[in-house]
């Protein structure tokens, strides 16, 4: 989720999107030490930062040589996939807290899918033709396209498990939920014009993914400066309540084995 690309010239609105980004992003890191939530969010802290401080290195590399600019930032997108996979995990081990249980199970299943995907989503970035006179700009492309399909997948199962089981979010973990939904799906639509154009879509790529990246940050900067207001639990469903028993007999199967 890689969105501060910077082509050769510049607009004043894309300078404003550029750098809006890194810089909510310092008030979110510097916003979650004040209000103790690194201990909370580690992996999220991690990758607050590791946008500044790339942002902070790439930018004179841009000005110095494009070409070492272009090979760093594709390298970061890699690193930067990564990344989002472990903040979507964390935020799904805040939220399933109360249930150790299905927390475990969950863990794995998510582990073990990101791997498939990723594996299958190599094949698929490895088999594919090429739309532009870079092959391997393409593949990452698609491997982008696949891993953020499958991360924006996972966000909306777990918001409808949240609903479902009548979970009230703690403030901030919602939303970096909503801010990673916005960019990811900003960036899934940014790499299928892009796909599907080749070297045309390459101005809808150059916006969009600006764009949601900004919009998210302005979401975690706000739920980062808000405090949590006292939520009454809503009283549980019959099928929350089959969950808290099957979340019981799991970890009394953990606990024996």
């Amino acid at each position: 989720m890689l969105r501060w690309q910077l082509p050769m010239r510049t607009s004043l609105l894309q300078n404003v999107l550029w750098f809006s980004g890194p810089l909510l992003q310092s008030v979110v890191a510097v916003t979650m030490i004040r209000r103790r939530l690194v201990k909370r969010f580690p992996i999220f802290a991690g990758y607050t930062v590791f946008h500044v401080l790339l942002f902070a290195v790439m930018y004179p590399i841009h000005r110095i040589s494009y070409l070492v600019y272009f090979d760093v930032y594709w390298g970061a997108e890699i690193i930067d996939m990564i990344f989002v996979l472990f903040v979507i995990q964390e935020l799904f081990s805040d939220v399933f807290a109360p249930y150790q249980g299905i927390r475990s199970v969950g863990r794995v299943l998510f582990r073990s899918a990101a791997l498939i995907l990723i594996f299958f989503s190599i094949l698929l970035a490895r088999s594919g033709g090429s739309r532009t006179i870079s092959p391997f700009l393409d593949r990452i492309v698609s491997l982008k396209r696949s891993v953020h399909v499958f991360e924006i997948s996972i966000l909306l199962v777990l918001f409808l498990a949240c609903g479902i089981l009548g979970i009230v979010w703690y403030r901030f973990a919602f939303g970096i939920a909503v801010g990673m939904g916005l960019a990811l799906s900003g960036e899934a639509i940014a790499s299928t014009l892009r796909a599907q154009l080749g070297v045309t879509g390459n101005p809808f790529y150059i916006w969009l993914e600006p764009i949601s990246a900004t919009c998210a940050t302005l979401t975690w900067a706000f739920y980062a400066v808000s405090r949590d207001r006292q939520v009454e639990a809503p009283p549980p469903t019959a099928f929350a309540t089959q969950i808290a028993s099957w979340n019981h007999a799991l970890e009394h199967f953990f606990s024996k084995s």
